[in-house]
């Protein structure tokens, strides 16, 4: 049985021993005071939690270990509740290799294991040198070209020569590079793919930048024409045409500020994004701080899903995201399973083809009358918010202008026309596919053989019009998360025949293929 990396031991301790001392600067000064110990005590009480916290970390360090043993995956744990667990290889759907600054300058990797078992890690490394990460994801790797599920040779019968190599360097596949960013594409997704993350990050962060945020306000004060100072008078005395510039300059900045966070955030994480083939494998590489490598084995692809908010439509931009069986999709990582963060949409299309071949889609719509309840449902929305206008203003501002809102009905009806054009569904020879979304479109790709459940959905408001929802859910994880794909509001008998042919197509691929590999 191996060990970690003997550095990843010292962090540890190291990291025991400061934190030990924190918490045991606070614990004796509390002590002290509380129970009136005398003085001198203060500075023993950090030297012997950090000791105990220390002491501990490099326990757990010794006893942990783990190995590949064959087709096995070994791990040893637990200083006083001892854990051991064994996972085959042939489960283990991604290997993620995590490198974060330390461990950069240190030559040291955080290897994760993810299984089909569910939305957790079912076993992480931390951490190992970068040659013995690169060991054992080849090792993985190797392991899954010869799985039944390659349709190549068995892996019992490749089980010998695992375990006479898995002490030495594994012999990697042919690579293929696929896909680079360069610093030009690399701005130009930045821009594009504004993150929803960055507003809500800026409202947290600004209790941080409190002298910033006055000075800003100050200067909107001045532009607006009032005095230079910050107290509720000030406002009282101001109108509300005045009231209201201030505000729309305000979130304006607000804004602004949330673009330049989501660019900077986005530059970090996709700094030097590159997409190689090795073998049946797609490996893709991200991050300027933090060094992120993960796997996509293309035999356990359970969905392709391509991706492209307005802009990217505008200027002929997509994604391409591939999902495979319990891939923790974004647990950890924003963007786990992102094949390509952005490229031109044919281009896109060509690579989600060579996962999954599908020939051009022609999207069914939903019937007219999905749009009429569609407009019903932003009526109402157009309905509360006025109506939420016409109380503040009444109670709290009198300014008269609570009317204004009501323009929100006007926006009624291409909203219900967007959202009813923008939805689909396509049945393939080999394939579902679904579309949703106007803002951030994503059309999704389902094998039939992937397919687990099938099941009709009708609310209330449907069965009045005579609507339903099918859902075609797959082993991904993003169908926990309620990332099925799904065709929205079609015809209550076609979305019988729909369920029943995706049935029917789901086992006549299931007899196909099982004819395909002997069993």
């Amino acid at each position: 049985m191996r060990r970690l990396h003997p550095l990843s031991g010292a962090v540890s301790v190291g990291r025991g021993l400061v934190q030990g001392a924190f918490f045991g600067v606070i614990a004796g000064t509390t002590m002290v005071g509380v129970l009136g110990l005398p003085a001198w005590t203060i500075p023993l009480v950090p030297l012997a939690l950090a000791l105990l916290v220390g002491g501990f970390a490099l326990a757990r360090y010794y006893r942990f270990t783990y190995e590949i043993e064959g087709d096995t995956l070994a791990v040893d744990s637990g200083v006083f509740a001892r854990q051991s667990r064994e996972i085959p290889l042939g489960r283990i759907q991604n290997v993620d290799i995590t490198q974060g600054v330390v461990n950069r300058l240190l030559g040291l990797a955080v290897v994760a294991f993810e299984t089909a078992g569910g939305a957790t890690t079912e076993a992480t490394l931390d951490a190992v040198d970068e040659a013995e990460a690169d060991r054992l994801r080849r090792l993985v790797q190797r392991h899954g070209e010869t799985s039944p599920e390659s349709g190549e040779a068995p892996a019992e019968a490749d089980g010998e020569s695992l375990r006479e190599d898995a002490s030495a360097p594994a012999a990697g596949p042919d690579t293929e590079e696929l896909f680079a960013f360069d610093l030009r594409d690399l701005l130009t997704y930045a821009v594009v793919s504004v993150r929803p993350a960055a507003p809500v990050l800026l409202l947290v962060g600004l209790p941080l930048g409190i002298d910033i945020l006055t000075t800003v306000l100050r200067y909107n004060l001045g532009v607006v024409g009032g005095p230079p100072s910050l107290s509720l008078a000030v406002l009282e005395a101001f109108g509300p045409p005045r009231l209201v510039a201030l505000a729309l300059l305000t979130l304006a900045q607000f804004l602004v500020a949330a673009l330049v966070l989501s660019v900077a955030l986005t530059l970090v994480e996709y700094y030097d994004f590159r997409l190689v083939r090795e073998g049946d494998d797609l490996r893709y590489e991200r991050g300027l701080l933090r060094r992120y490598s993960g796997t996509i084995p293309l035999s356990k692809v359970q969905t392709v899903s391509i991706r492209e908010n307005v802009a990217m439509r505008r200027f002929g931009l997509a994604t391409l995201v591939v999902e495979t069986a319990g891939y923790s999709g974004g647990s950890q990582e924003s963007a786990q399973g992102v094949a390509i963060p952005m490229a031109p949409r044919a281009d896109v299309y060509a690579l989600a083809r060579d996962i999954e071949p599908f020939d051009d889609f022609d999207f069914e719509r939903a019937p007219t009358r999905a749009r009429r309840r569609y407009a019903a449902r932003f009526a109402i929305v157009a309905g509360v918010v006025t109506a939420v206008g016409y109380a503040v203003d009444t109670f709290l501002l009198g300014s008269g202008y609570w009317w204004v809102l009501g323009g929100l009905f006007a926006l009624v009806p291409p909203a219900a026309h967007l959202r009813w054009r923008h939805r689909g569904v396509a049945l393939d020879d080999d394939v579902l596919a679904t579309r949703s979304g106007f803002w951030r479109q994503t059309t999704r790709v389902v094998p039939y053989y992937r397919v687990q459940t099938v099941f009709v959905g009708r609310s209330p408001f449907q069965r009045r019009r005579d609507l339903a929802t099918v859902t075609a859910d797959t082993a991904s994880t993003s169908s926990i998360f309620g990332g099925a794909a799904r065709a929205y509001d079609v015809d209550d008998e076609r979305a019988a025949q729909l369920r029943d042919t995706l049935r029917e197509r789901l086992y006549t691929d299931l007899l196909e293929r099982r004819r395909g590999t002997g069993q």
